[in-house]
């Protein structure tokens, strides 16, 4: 029989997830240093896009954990999804204002 996880697992897991993510953005920033192709910028911009889902789709599960017991899984799992949920939206937000920019 399989052990039902809580939302706060669901979370971390999510967040460790994230972590991954983000050190393949990063590695491949490294390693692509001076080649400007497209595919550089879509294996740097792809797993970016992923954190972001992946932090939209933790914070919901740690919302829903706000009744669980809490731990040290619980504090780890908010700072990272609403973290990179922060970013994401800074980033989302400061696109649209350079397009508004772009058109005016």
């Amino acid at each position: 029989m399989r052990n039902a996880r809580t939302n706060i697992e669901k979370s971390f897991r999510k967040g460790i997830l994230i972590l991954c993510m983000i050190t393949i953005a990063l590695m491949t920033i490294t390693f692509n240093k001076g080649n400007n192709s497209n595919v550089s910028g879509l294996l740097v911009g792809l797993p970016i896009f992923i954190a972001g889902i992946l932090g939209i789709i933790g914070s919901i599960h740690a919302i829903k954990g706000l009744k669980e017991k809490k731990n040290l899984k619980f504090v780890f799992a908010l700072l990272i999804n609403f973290g990179v949920v922060l970013i994401f939206l800074g980033l989302l937000l400061a696109n649209i204002m350079d397009t508004a920019k772009l058109f005016k």
